[in-house]
């Protein structure tokens, strides 16, 4: 698997044109050392177009409306519904090209803030990710 690589867990830095370094913005596409536009390769890849996955909200996409997370309707409903958002989650995950298996899926609440951290085993290999 190829792709653009994202800023997808917001910490890399990179430098401007005139030497300074700069954070990249959250989810942007970013220049490598080089100076190129950066492409992530094999589990990378992978594991970037999962967390992308997980951020799409469902309806988001124009040419794919039935696609994404549903957000709004299990979240934001009065009385959350965890377990048809964790469903959700695993279902975009397994639609990512090379993914095998979500090997582990911990979703927490704290307040109003829902979060989650996964272990996903692709064809490439095993990683995680979290959001």
């Amino acid at each position: 698997m190829q792709t653009l690589s994202a800023n997808v867990n917001d910490n890399i830095v990179t430098t401007n044109a005139v030497g300074v370094s700069v954070p990249v913005a959250f989810n942007d596409i970013y220049l490598d050392g080089d100076r190129n536009i950066s492409v992530s390769f094999g589990l990378q890849a992978a594991l970037q177009a999962c967390a992308q996955a997980a951020s799409t909200l469902l309806g988001e996409m124009v040419l794919n409306t039935d696609q994404g997370i549903p957000n709004f309707q299990t979240l934001w409903i009065g009385v959350p519904n965890i377990q048809q958002w964790t469903a959700a989650l695993r279902s975009a995950w397994l639609a990512v090209p090379t993914v095998v298996e979500v090997v582990s899926l911990i979703t927490s609440q704290i307040d109003n803030d829902f979060s989650y951290t996964a272990v996903i085993r692709t064809t490439d290999g095993t990683g995680g990710i979290s959001g």
